[in-house]
């Protein structure tokens, strides 16, 4: 059995499921995270995982974290419901990777982002650095890597992986012709606290999503089944979650020129801009990304990754956005990085136990995570055009 120790560049949700499966497999790992803390910068409110990320995320933690995971998740008293800009049905629209289906043991599960985080960082806290930004990296021609980090003396580890989202210091070093391409697309965010305004309310049954001219609307009821403590408790004692009430998720996604944001740069007013160019939907929609909290609200430029890009033969390798960002629009981001967090877990596991080398063991992750990423970037693209094409 050879020992190898891994150093993780990102405490996103990415980086901390594959930290979880390395310490279930018994693998010597730490992660390094810019951010000062879990909680510094927004992180984004919901966050929808299928039943291969579930299986995938249930590979990695303990059953007691998987079981809170779920526990915590959203209670929707609908499988969604697809309208047009007046709320009337539409049908025909929905992305093939879209699974609404109302089985609990199948279907998709929306959840907290922040929480979901503090799930994937019960029990690593000692190994998750936060503070420390990625300056440099060396490879040596023993196979080991020496890690230059804001705050600390050098890092020695046999195998660095980027799971530093889409603007990877790490990709950047390791292959800096695979820059995501900018798709002109954006994806704005916010939330409303509950209870809804009225004339809101009728967006208060489980997910809908607003198919209109060019883009997309989506909204999701956040009601969850128990105090979050009370839920820990009884799941995972020892695993501490901030405290979250019901809320109304939102988020519009689309060209850039079709909502008007051709020159969007972190404009205050983005609450009204939106509304403008959403004149003429039903005033309910409208209410609800008016009147939501200036400070509530994000955005985020949709970038499409390069799996296929290829880099030098080593012991440095990339997961997640940090390779493969996506369009939102066919839910399969997040999806996709807890799969690769599974897999490259279970090949370092195997490869110690076989006493391979994990520079070796990284070309099957690597080839394994490329075709997956590849076919998920399309169905995305797929789902996008979808999504964003003109009503008939």
């Amino acid at each position: 059995m050879q020992d190898f120790h891994v150093v993780i560049i990102g405490a996103g949700l990415g980086g901390l499921c594959l930290a979880q499966g390395l310490k279930r497999a018994g693998i010597s790992f730490d992660v390094y995270e810019r951010d000062a803390a879990p909680d510094s910068r927004l992180q984004g409110y919901r966050i929808r995982i299928d039943a291969e990320g579930q299986r995938a995320l249930a590979a990695c933690i303990p059953q007691e974290l998987f079981a809170l995971f779920r526990a915590t998740a959203s209670l929707n008293a609908s499988s969604g419901r697809f309208v047009t800009p007046q709320l009337l049905p539409i049908e025909g629209r929905t992305p093939a990777s879209w699974d609404m289906g109302e089985d609990d043991d199948i279907g998709d599960l929306s959840v907290n982002r922040q929480t979901f985080r503090e799930i994937l960082l019960a029990g690593i806290e000692e190994n998750v650095h936060f503070g420390h930004e990625l300056k440099s990296y060396r490879c040596f021609e023993d196979g080991s890597v020496s890690v230059s980090l804001e705050g600390l003396p050098l890092v020695s580890c046999d195998l660095l992986v980027g799971a530093d989202g889409v603007n990877s210091r790490v990709r950047r070093q390791l292959a800096p012709y695979a820059e995501p391409r900018d798709t002109g697309s954006i994806c704005i965010y916010g939330k409303m606290e509950l209870p809804l305004a009225e004339g809101c309310d009728l967006l208060s049954d489980g997910t809908t999503v607003v198919f209109a001219d060019g883009c997309t609307a989506i909204f999701d009821l956040m009601h969850f089944d128990d105090d979050f403590s009370t839920l820990a408790s009884r799941f995972a004692p020892g695993c501490n979650l901030t405290p979250m009430s019901d809320y109304l998720y939102w988020a519009l996604i689309g060209p850039r020129q079709r909502l008007g944001l051709e020159k969007y740069d972190h404009v205050q007013d983005l609450p009204v801009l939106l509304t403008n160019a959403m004149r003429g939907w039903h005033p309910g929609i409208r209410q609800v990304i008016s009147r939501s909290n200036p400070t509530d609200v994000a955005a985020l430029p949709i970038r499409s990754g390069r799996p296929d890009a290829l880099w030098s033969f080593g012991a440095v390798t990339l997961l997640g956005d940090a390779i493969h960002a996506m369009s939102p629009a066919g839910g399969l981001g997040a999806n996709t990085t807890l799969e690769d967090a599974r897999v490259l877990a279970e090949i370092l596991s195997d490869a110690r136990s076989q006493a391979r080398s994990a520079n070796i063991a990284m070309l099957d992750y690597e080839a394994d995570m490329r075709d997956r990423a590849s076919r998920a970037i399309d169905a995305s693209e797929r789902g996008a055009a979808m999504l964003f094409e003109n009503l008939a």
